[in-house]
């Protein structure tokens, strides 16, 4: 008698793909190729839905079998779920923990301590199913391990063999209140901020940067919504950033390696080898090759100190988006006549994100290495340790301008909400504890843990009307306005509205180009 063979999910995978992606292969072929039943070939064709849901929600590409036992598999994805949320509050965990979370969720669905114990193997094949390695969880919040940041540092020199400054990168997400007013009611904890109507208040901005600062790869954006309404008429491969979604607005593993992937196609083309610096968040997992791309990941518990771009980058970074909010809520003051007309919609923050990371100057992000070890300087080897003070000082000298942080605070002097008011450094670092990612892929687990309904996602973060954008001729006029407005208030400001007047005459211009046309269509 033949021994039985049962397939890994992978191999389950390659199976469904096998019969879909046109190879036309029967249930007799395909147990052939695999060396199983025919019978399991088209029970695996028949559940395909299943399995592939599976292994997009990250489970274990290794596992063989499910539970068969309905309520057992109720408990593994109760379990899995609570272990996942903890996770994403950088909540440690420990064995005696997880097994003593199973036999309260097998207690409640009717089982007794002889029937359910979550012993020692119970939790091993749970742990193989999802593809659980306990590590450590790393993050600001941690305490920092110093023995292990200067072992760090004595080591980087060695990492960085082979590579040029400029194709060593750092990235990192961080989260946004993307229209939060500077009002203490409006700080909210990280547990707030999963799922449900604040969530759509909050973006994840992913960014990366060269070491040298002279390059700064173009912003990641994660929204709640694949297309909101006031991108509703663009497209968004056009827009400065890269917009992605998913329900909880977090980086997710499949978000990440689509980034890789599409940065590896460009380094290949320009055939440069890049050394890209991560932390170890659970979402960077890496399941693909990568030709041009190698991979290093900052030890659990010094992000704070190891991470570059949070040596000052992502403080500056907050700093110049913050008072392009200010700005924007002082422009609409002028004609709003309460605080609920003021309106913010999520493309307003996709220019301000663009322009405040352009913004962060190349000295702030070279300090920013520097300070987590990564250039040496020659005066003194504790600049290594720089404060972040020094690093905004710095930045402020080769930028000839005014702290960005005493910006801040100058311009909400303008602006009176009622109610106790935010110092500019407290509305900077407002969001920076809440999570930024997620264990899970969108569509699996994470589907049924955030409950979004259809209606939900259709109704979108902004209720507020989608002002309908001015065609070429429109513009133009706008044009004329400005100049009787500088002629008369500011004529300084001549020179800039000249300068957008020629390029939008340009642009109309080449949209007549494509037809002759006589005088008079001009002023059609």
């Amino acid at each position: 008698m033949s021994h039985r063979k049962a397939l890994t999910l992978e191999e389950k995978v390659a199976l469904i793909k096998d019969n879909q992606n046109g190879h036309g292969l029967s249930v007799r072929q395909l147990a052939d190729n695999y060396k199983i039943s025919k019978i399991s070939a088209a029970n695996i064709r028949r559940r395909s839905e299943e399995f592939l849901a599976d292994y997009s929600s990250n489970s274990n590409k290794g596992i063989k079998r499910k539970l068969k036992d309905e309520n057992r598999q109720k408990i593994d994805e109760i379990v899995f779920e609570w272990f996942a949320q903890q996770r994403a509050k950088q909540i440690p965990f420990s064995d005696p923990i997880l097994q003593e979370k199973a036999r309260q969720v097998a207690e409640q669905l009717g089982y007794t301590t002889e029937t359910f114990k979550a012993s020692n193997g119970w939790l091993e094949k749970f742990r193989s199913r999802h593809a659980i390695s306990f590590r450590t969880i790393n993050g600001e919040s941690a305490s920092v391990d110093d023995s292990a940041v200067e072992e760090w540092v004595q080591r980087l020199s060695t990492k960085l063999d082979g590579f040029n400054e400029n194709d060593v990168f750092n990235a990192d997400e961080t989260g946004l209140f993307y229209r939060a007013t500077p009002d203490r009611s409006l700080v909210l904890s990280k547990e707030e901020c999963k799922g449900g109507k604040k969530s759509k208040e909050r973006l994840t901005v992913f960014l990366c940067s060269y070491l040298t600062g002279t390059e700064k790869l173009k912003p990641v954006v994660i929204g709640s919504s694949q297309r909101p309404r006031c991108l509703k008429n663009i497209t968004t491969s056009k827009l400065p950033v890269t917009w992605l979604s998913n329900r909880t607005a977090w980086m997710t593993c499949n978000l990440f390696t689509d980034w890789l992937i599409l940065i590896n196609s460009q380094m290949e083309k320009k055939n440069r080898k890049i050394l890209l610096f991560i932390d170890n968040a659970p979402c960077y997992i890496i399941n693909h090759d990568l030709s041009n791309f190698k991979i290093v990941f900052v030890p659990p518990n010094t992000t704070s100190k190891c991470q570059p771009l949070d040596q000052g980058v992502i403080h500056s970074f907050k700093c110049y988006y913050r008072q392009k909010l200010v700005k924007h809520i002082i422009a609409q003051c002028t004609l709003a006549q309460t605080a609920d007309q003021i309106s913010t919609t999520v493309l307003d923050p996709i220019k301000w994100i663009d322009l405040s990371w352009e913004n962060v100057t190349e000295n702030t992000i070279r300090n920013g290495f520097r300070t987590a070890g990564f250039i040496h300087s020659s005066s003194t080897s504790s600049s290594s340790m720089m404060n972040m003070d020094i690093i905004i000082e710095t930045d402020i000298e080769s930028n000839n301008s005014d702290n960005p942080l005493q910006q801040l605070e100058l311009l909400l002097a303008h602006i009176d909400i009622g109610g106790s008011h935010l110092t500019a450094a407290e509305f900077v670092e407002m969001d920076s504890c809440i999570p930024t990612f997620n264990e899970w892929d969108d569509y699996g687990h994470l589907k049924s843990s955030i409950q979004v309904t259809q209606d939900d996602n259709e109704e979108e973060e902004e209720d507020a009307f989608v002002e309908k954008p001015p065609n070429l001729p429109e513009a133009l006029e706008m044009m004329r306005r400005l100049h009787l407005f500088a002629s008369i208030e500011q004529p300084q400001l001549h020179n800039l509205i000249y300068d957008l007047e020629s390029q939008l005459t340009d642009i109309y211009l080449d949209s007549k180009a494509v037809k002759q046309s006589s005088i008079t269509d001009y002023f059609s």
